[in-house]
C-alpha cells in the first residue's frame, strides 16, 4: 500500500514542476516544451504505477513502457535545445528522435517475442549515454543559460542522468528475473523496482521543483555570483568592446567564440571568463546584446523592414530575434519602433 501515495505524490509533484516550468517565460518556449513532456511523462508513469499496484489494473503494464520511451528523448532534446541559439537547428534532431520513439513503440505493440522491459532498457541506456555527454560541454555552449543559473542546470542534468540510470538498473533486473525465475517472480520484482523508482522520483521532484521556481529573475539578487573581475578581465573586455564597435563582427551570424579568440590572439576560455565576470552573462548573450542594440538603432533611424533589420543585426531566426529583443528591451521590435524610444 506504500506505493499508492508515493507514486501518486510523485505524479502530483512532477505535474507542479511541469506547470512551473511551462510558465517560466525566462526560458525559450521550445526548451520548456521538451522538459514539460519529460515531467508530464514522469507524472503519467507515477499515476499508472499507483493504479496498477493498488487496484490490480495489470493491463496498464502495457501502456507504461510506451510512455517510458518518452523520458530519454524529451530530456535529451531539452538539454540539446539549451545549446542551440536558433530554433531551426532543432527540426532535424526532433524529427529523428520522434521517428525513433514511434518505431520503438510500434515494435513493442507488434508483440515481438521480446519483453517490453528489454526495449525500455536498451532505449534508456542509449539516451543515458547521450545525455551524459552534456556533462563535458563548456558552459558557454549552453547559450540560453546565464552563468549564475549553471549550477541549477547541472543539478537538473545530474538528476536526469541518475533517474535514467536507476531505470536502466531496474529494467535490467526485471529482464534477468524473466530469464531466471519466470513471469511470476518478475512481476514481484517489477513491483519492488517500481517502488524504488517512485521513491527516487519523489526525492528528485522535491529537489527539481524548488529549483525551477527559484530560477534567477531580472533584478533579483544572484545566488551564485561570479568571482570579482580582475584588471586583466576589464582590459580584455574593453579590447573586445572596441573590436565589436570598430568591426561590427557581431553582424556575422556564424561568429563563434573560437574565431574571436583567434582574432584577438587570446585563449577562448580567457575571453569567456572575462565576459562572465565583467557582465554576469555568457558570451552568446553578450554578443546578442550588441546585435539588439544595433537593431534598436536601425529601428529608430531607418524605415527598413523588421526582417531586413533582423538579418543586418546578425540573426537568422525571427523567433530568436524576437525572443532576444523582448528579453533585452521588454517589448517586441514592432512595439519598439512604434514607440520610437530615445537612446
Amino acid at each position: 500500500m506504500v506505493n499508492l501515495p508515493l507514486a501518486w505524490l510523485v505524479s502530483v509533484l512532477a505535474t507542479i514542476a511541469a506547470v512551473a516550468l511551462l510558465t517560466n517565460g525566462r526560458m525559450p518556449l521550445v526548451v520548456r516544451m521538451f522538459f514539460g513532456v519529460f515531467l508530464m511523462a514522469l507524472a503519467a508513469i507515477g499515476l499508472l504505477v499507483g493504479l496498477r499496484l493498488s487496484f490490480a489494473m495489470t493491463w496498464l503494464s502495457l501502456v507504461q513502457p510506451l510512455i517510458a520511451l518518452l523520458l530519454g528523448p524529451s530530456a535529451y532534446l531539452g538539454f540539446f535545445a539549451l545549446t542551440q541559439e536558433h530554433g531551426e537547428a532543432l527540426k532535424r534532431p526532433l524529427a529523428i528522435n520522434a521517428a525513433i520513439v514511434v518505431t520503438a513503440q510500434l515494435a513493442m505493440l507488434a508483440s515481438f517475442p521480446v519483453s517490453a522491459d528489454i526495449f525500455v532498457l536498451a532505449f534508456n541506456t542509449v539516451y543515458l549515454v547521450r545525455i551524459a555527454v552534456f556533462l563535458g560541454r563548456d558552459p558557454d555552449d549552453f547559450v540560453h543559460v546565464s552563468p549564475q543559473a549553471m549550477p541549477v542546470m547541472r543539478s537538473a542534468l545530474y538528476a536526469t542522468i541518475a533517474l535514467l540510470g536507476l531505470m536502466v538498473v531496474a529494467d535490467f533486473s526485471i529482464g534477468a528475473a524473466i530469464l531466471m525465475a519466470g513471469d511470476g517472480q518478475a512481476m514481484q520484482l517489477l513491483s519492488g523496482a517500481a517502488g524504488i523508482m517512485a521513491a527516487f522520483c519523489f526525492a528528485v521532484a522535491l529537489i527539481v521543483a524548488p529549483q525551477v521556481l527559484r530560477m534567477p529573475m531580472a533584478g533579483a539578487p544572484r545566488q551564485h555570483a561570479q568571482p570579482a573581475p580582475s584588471e586583466d578581465d576589464r582590459r580584455l573586455l574593453a579590447a573586445l568592446d572596441a573590436m565589436m564597435e570598430q568591426t561590427r563582427l557581431f553582424s556575422d551570424n556564424t561568429l563563434t567564440l573560437v574565431r574571436i579568440a583567434r582574432r584577438m590572439g587570446v585563449p577562448a576560455r580567457q575571453i569567456s571568463n572575462a565576459v562572465n565576470r565583467c557582465t554576469d552573462d555568457n558570451f552568446s548573450r553578450y554578443m546578442n546584446g550588441y546585435r539588439i542594440r544595433h537593431a534598436q538603432k536601425l529601428l529608430r533611424e531607418t524605415d527598413l523592414p523588421v526582417t531586413e533589420i533582423m538579418l543586418e543585426a546578425g540573426f537568422v531566426s525571427k523567433s530568436s530575434f524576437n525572443g532576444e529583443f523582448r528579453r533585452v528591451t521588454g517589448v517586441t521590435p514592432s512595439q519598439y519602433r512604434a514607440g520610437k524610444p530615445s537612446a
